[in-house]
């Protein structure tokens, strides 16, 4: 039998290439899954509870989980109950500003059910509203602001003063699959409503 190199990398090649592909699909598949549901419409029906976010145009109702503090174990642990209001900013509905982290793909760790939360995040434009239920409030926020930064650029804007009395970001990784960007969400708090 005669020994061929360039077939052998070939294969090599092959197998690796599908073999990174199958990986990636099987860590990122439920994101774009997501991105599949929304632009054919199907949209899970939101039900109402204390302490969520709701984002009724991408179809998001996720609770709000305030981590211990801000280690990075405490806030990876809180994305496996939901979305996580990260320490040292404002609480909802308070003036400042609100920081809200959720996930966008699926790390090899992670073992809640919210891994995909967020993949649609940056289908938020200008204008479109969402809203966080606090105890016997509903708050309501109208997006100003979608942004792609990198994680530095991310620091420093919200490291300045919110332009508004009331401010929330939700932020997410970007690309799918990847944490070298921030999907970045700036929306004000525009009417409250009471909740019987």
């Amino acid at each position: 039998m005669i020994f061929n190199l360039k077939k052998e990398i070939g294969i090599f090649l092959a197998i690796f290439l599908v073999s990174c592909f199958l990986v990636y699909l099987f860590l990122n598949g439920g994101a774009y899954l997501e991105i599949w549901r929304y632009n054919s419409g199907n949209q899970p029906i939101l039900n109402g509870e204390n302490y969520h976010l709701y984002i009724p145009k991408i179809g998001v109702s996720a609770p709000i989980v305030l981590p211990k503090d801000d280690s990075n174990q405490n806030i990876l642990a809180s994305l496996e109950e939901g979305v996580a209001l990260y320490p040292g900013f404002q609480l909802p509905g308070e003036i400042g500003r609100s920081v809200v982290l959720g996930h966008s793909s699926k790390a090899t760790w992670y073992r809640g059910q919210y891994a995909y939360i967020f993949a649609l995040l940056s289908k938020l434009q200008v204008g479109d509203e969402f809203y966080i239920v606090l105890k016997n409030k509903k708050l309501i926020y109208k997006v100003f602001s979608n942004d792609i930064l990198t994680p530095e650029q991310t620091n420093e804007l919200l490291s300045q003063t919110p332009k508004n009395e009331s401010d929330a970001v939700l932020i997410t990784c970007w690309p799918i699959g990847s944490s070298s960007m921030r999907t970045l969400i700036q929306a004000e708090l525009i009417r409250v409503e009471k909740i019987k």
